[in-house]
């Protein structure tokens, strides 16, 4: 699997930044980036940049993908959020949660490794987009 479209968006809420399951996906994301040569940026943002994420990229994601947005259930808060990018295009967010199951930003990016791509939503759809051949 050719990475080289690949562009990783890490977005964190202020209130997580220092937070162990932070640094350790912080660990990982520098590992896929020195050894598959993905671009991989990392946001701090606040309620307001929580909201705008959301609106401009998450919902549209969620709806096409039929995946749901993790977030807190009493003031939908965002948990931390990565947005994959092909063709710099979101093309799908971590953690991804449908029906029951749900794959974690730590179990996509361990794939990445891998050269896996995990995702609960069809597979060649980031596939194609990766190749530059999107239908």
């Amino acid at each position: 699997m050719v990475f080289k479209m690949l562009k990783l968006e890490f977005y964190v809420p202020r209130a997580l930044e220092e937070t162990p399951d932070v640094k350790e996906i912080e660990e990982l994301l520098n590992e896929v980036k020195s050894s598959l040569n993905i671009n991989v940026q990392k946001f701090v943002i606040d309620e307001s940049g929580e909201e705008d994420l959301k609106s401009k990229i998450l919902w549209g994601l969620s709806v096409a993908k039929r995946i749901r947005i993790k977030q807190t259930r009493k003031s939908k808060s965002l948990y931390p959020q990565l947005v994959v990018f092909g063709n710099n295009k979101p093309i799908t967010f971590y953690p991804q949660a449908r029906a029951g199951e749900e794959i974690t930003i730590k179990e996509f990016l361990e794939g990445l490794l891998k050269g896996e791509i995990r995702c609960l939503h069809e597979k060649f759809e980031i596939e194609d987009e990766l190749r530059g051949e999107r239908k």
